[in-house]
């Protein structure tokens, strides 16, 4: 039987098994270190340079847009997909739950690797 991770189910949000993962409401929410699942909306994408190890990193928020202010006064979190160039579905404006472990890189939240499932938009 499969692991009870990211079970796909219809016109349902994905969910991370509670006693694993610590879910999240708001990223204003993250904890310094550990297990989270949370959905949010990748805001940025950035690609390693030709010459480095492959690897993608994705800034995602709790929603896209909101008041105008200073750069980086809005809560994030990066995933890094690391030894891969490019990662299907994975671009600015998509809606994704997502989870892993977080740890402070630089004093920013990052994932590296983490479990993630694009999640459908709805339609205004």
């Amino acid at each position: 039987m499969a692991p009870e991770s990211l079970r796909e189910t219809e016109g349902e949000e994905q969910e991370l098994p509670p006693q694993v993962y610590r879910r999240l409401n708001s990223l204003a929410d993250l904890p310094t270190k550990g297990r989270i699942s949370h959905t949010g909306y990748v805001q940025s994408v950035s690609y390693s340079a030709a010459g480095e190890h492959p690897s993608l990193t994705a800034v995602v928020v709790d929603r896209l847009g909101g008041a105008p202010g200073r750069r980086g006064s809005q809560w994030h979190v990066k995933l890094n997909f690391m030894g891969q160039r490019t990662v299907p579905g994975i671009k600015p404006g998509v809606k994704i739950a997502y989870g892993g472990m977080v740890a402070p890189v630089g004093h920013v939240p990052t994932i590296y690797n983490p479990r993630y499932v694009i999640l459908p938009q709805r339609v205004r």
